[in-house]
């Protein structure tokens, strides 16, 4: 097995190929569902198998691409009838909960709050409309960089407090400091290591399904929490509380 390359997702081989086989192995179960084609540049290629070699995109792109059909299996049902990874892709219709949902790839957007523009890797909307603050329900970013701290997370706080999510989610290829991890909960975001400079490598790159199945769970368990919207209330609610009584 090879090992890590300290501070470098992209070289990290034997990560990318457990990523790809994984991403495989989601389009085959969503077979029945959707089909699942990859997209570079201006080229689309047929339906993905793990016989292919692993695209030439980057890691935080298979990052994405996993999480993406990761939400499509979770979901109650799927009403779109193809997705092509590593491209703009939305709105794509599931249902969650019994409630319609649609997912959105590297789509553009502003703030609610700054105007501002931005492009978080996946989106969820409860309507079909292009994204907004108005209907976007939850976020998912990936971050593939070694260092991970206090500035990234308060960054990754501002977005998701301008975008009024309910859950804003973030994938870190390397394990962040308890500390940060402990700061970013505070704060209501999820954020989550892939594992991969962790003792479980091993499993997640040998196992089959077992990268997939830590990464569908972690999201599905981040989108049950609310987690975001919860915090948000608790500060709003503390924040009412230090007013004096004449302003509330």
């Amino acid at each position: 097995m090879q090992a890590t390359t300290p501070g470098n997702a992209d070289a990290d081989i034997d990560a990318r190929k457990a990523l790809w086989r994984e991403i495989c192995e989601a389009a085959t179960q969503l077979a029945g569902h959707c089909t699942v084609s990859v997209s570079i540049g201006h080229r689309t290629s047929g339906r993905i198998d793990a016989s292919q070699p692993v695209p030439g995109v980057r890691t935080w792109q298979l990052v994405e691409a996993i999480s993406l059909l990761s939400i499509l299996l979770r979901a109650e049902s799927v009403h779109s009838g193809s997705v092509s990874l590593f491209a703009k892709a939305g709105p794509l219709k599931i249902e969650e909960d019994g409630v319609p949902r649609y997912v959105w790839a590297q789509q553009q957007l502003r703030g609610h709050y700054s105007d501002l523009g931005g492009r978080p890797d996946l989106i969820v909307t409860s309507s079909p409309d292009p994204p907004t603050p108005a209907n976007v329900h939850r976020v998912v970013e990936v971050k593939s960089g070694r260092q991970l701290g206090a500035q990234v997370v308060r960054g990754e706080f501002g977005k998701a407090h301008d975008l009024r999510v309910t859950s804003y989610f973030i994938w870190a290829f390397y394990a962040p400091s308890a500390h940060v991890k402990a700061g970013a909960r505070r704060l209501g975001l999820n954020l989550e290591e892939l594992g991969f400079d962790s003792p479980r490598r091993k499993d997640l790159i040998t196992q089959p399904h077992a990268l997939l199945s830590h990464v569908a769970h972690t999201l599905e368990q981040a989108r049950q929490s609310h987690r975001f919207a919860t915090a948000l209330e608790d500060a709003d609610q503390e924040a009412r509380r230090k007013l004096p009584s004449s302003k509330r």
